[in-house]
């Protein structure tokens, strides 16, 4: 799974975590404090499940296990 690209508002970067791909979002979630994500409007509407793009990049780098499948016998 490959690291998703920042949104860019008020010069901020930050992922909403609700559109990250299925797997990060549920183990972000679990790595993160509630404390760590925001909730901000932006031009485009109120969101509430941002977390700083560097917090991600921190997480992802370092946290997310991605594996492939092994269905060797």
């Amino acid at each position: 799974m490959s690291k998703v690209s920042p949104h860019i508002d008020l010069g901020t970067g930050y992922v909403q975590i609700s559109k990250l791909p299925f797997d990060q979002a549920i183990k972000i979630r679990e790595f993160v404090p509630q404390s760590s994500i925001l909730s901000f409007n932006t031009s485009e509407g109120f969101i509430a499940d941002a977390l700083e793009y560097s917090q991600y990049e921190y997480w992802f780098d370092f946290h997310h296990e991605s594996y492939e499948a092994d269905f060797s016998i």
